[in-house]
C-alpha cells in the first residue's frame, strides 16, 4: 500500500490511547493487537497517539504492544479530557498522516472523541465495532446488530481515514514483547478558534456505586461472610482499594446487597483487573461472571471450595479475621 493525496489508502493504522494515571488501559492493547493483524496483512504500520500532560512513559508499553511509533502529545491543558483540544490535534495529525483505520475505544471518552471526530471532518464512522478486515485495498469495519444476532459489514462511501469504536474485552491481546521499541515522534497540542466546551475540574466518581461491570477492582461477599453485619469488612477494605463492591446471588437473595451488586451467570460480567472473593465458594453461576479477571485473590475456610482452582492467590482462612487485617495493611501501605 502507498498513501495516496485524497487520503483513502494509506500504510498506516492509528491506536489512540486511553490511560489512567501512568498506566495504559487494557482496551488500548486490545486496539493495538487488532492494528498489527491488519499491519501483517497489508504491510503496514501500527501508530499510536498519546495525548495528555505526563504521558512519555507509557511510550514503552504501547512499543511493547505492538506500536511501531507514539505520535506523543503532552501539554499540561491535556491533563483533563477536553473534546476541543482532542479533537482537533487528533484530527490535524490525521489530515498530515492519512491514517487507512483510525481505532478509539469504546468507552465515554473514546466514544465521544470518536464521533466529534467523524462528525467534524466528515470522514466514515462505525461504532462498537468487534472485527476489521481488508477488502480489495480497503478496511472493512464490522460491528453486532440486533442485540447481537447479526453482524454487519460495513464499508466507506467516502473518502478520508476510516474511523472506529471498539468495544472492549472482545478482542483480547497478546502477552507483550518486551523486545520492542518504536519511533516517537513530539507533536504539539491544537487549539481551535471557537471553543464550545469549557473543561474546568475532573471530579472522579464514587466507586462504591460504580457500576460493577466497569471497575477496576470488586470486592465480593459470599455467603462465607456469616452475616449481613459483616458486610461491613467487605465495604472497608473496597473503600480502601477504590473499589466496588459485589457479591454472589445467595448475599442477594439474603438481603446483603442489592440486585445490581450481583456477579454471575444471572447478574453481572466483571472482567476488573482485581477481584477479591471473600467467603465465597466458587459455583458455576458465579465464576462465569468473574473468571476473567486480571487477578482473583479468594479467601475461604474450605480448602476445596472450587473458586481456589481458578485463584492466583488463595487463602485459606476465616474471612472474617483476615479482611480487618488485609484492610489496615492496605491502608498503611498508601491506601485510602
Amino acid at each position: 500500500m502507498t498513501p495516496q493525496e485524497n487520503g483513502r489508502v494509506t500504510s498506516e493504522l492509528w491506536v489512540v490511547a486511553e490511560h489512567s494515571g501512568d498506566a495504559v488501559d487494557r482496551v488500548t492493547f486490545e486496539l493495538l493487537g487488532e492494528a498489527r493483524r491488519l499491519a501483517k496483512e497489508a504491510g503496514g504500520q501500527v501508530c499510536a497517539v498519546a495525548l495528555g500532560d505526563h504521558v512519555t512513559p507509557l511510550v514503552e508499553s504501547l512499543a511493547h504492544y505492538g506500536a511501531d511509533t507514539v505520535y506523543v502529545v503532552e501539554d499540561e491543558r491535556l491533563r483533563y479530557y477536553d473534546p476541543n483540544l482532542v479533537v482537533a490535534t487528533v484530527g490535524h495529525l490525521c489530515s498530515i498522516r492519512h491514517p487507512a483505520l483510525v481505532l478509539f475505544a469504546a468507552t465515554t471518552t473514546g466514544s465521544d472523541t470518536a464521533i466529534r471526530l467523524a462528525l467534524e471532518r466528515q470522514w466514515p464512522f462505525a461504532p462498537g465495532c468487534v472485527n476489521f478486515h481488508w477488502n480489495d485495498g480497503d478496511i472493512e469495519m464490522v460491528r453486532p446488530m440486533a442485540g447481537q444476532k447479526l453482524h454487519a459489514i460495513i464499508g466507506a462511501a467516502r473518502p478520508g481515514p476510516r474511523v472506529a469504536s471498539v468495544v472492549p474485552d472482545v478482542l483480547g491481546f497478546d502477552a507483550p514483547d518486551k523486545k520492542r521499541s518504536a519511533r516517537v515522534v513530539s507533536a504539539e497540542v491544537v487549539v481551535p478558534e471557537r471553543s464550545r466546551v469549557d473543561v474546568g475540574e475532573f471530579i472522579a466518581g464514587d466507586p462504591r456505586t460504580l457500576d460493577i461491570a466497569h471497575a477496576d477492582i470488586v470486592v465480593a461477599a459470599g455467603r462465607g461472610m456469616g452475616s449481613k453485619e459483616n458486610m461491613q469488612l467487605v465495604e472497608d477494605l473496597a473503600a480502601v482499594l477504590g473499589g466496588s463492591v459485589g457479591g454472589t446471588r445467595v448475599v442477594v437473595d439474603l438481603g446483603w446487597l442489592p440486585r445490581e451488586r450481583q456477579v454471575g451467570q444471572t447478574g453481572a460480567v466483571v472482567k476488573p483487573k482485581l477481584y477479591v472473593a471473600c467467603g465465597i465458594s466458587g459455583a458455576t453461576q458465579h465464576t462465569i461472571g468473574m473468571r476473567d479477571a486480571a487477578t482473583i485473590i479468594a479467601i475461604n475456610t474450605d480448602a476445596g471450595a472450587p473458586i481456589f482452582k481458578i485463584a492466583d492467590l488463595a487463602l485459606q482462612a476465616d474471612v472474617t479475621e483476615v479482611l480487618p487485617v488485609l484492610t489496615q495493611q492496605c491502608r498503611q501501605a498508601g491506601g485510602r
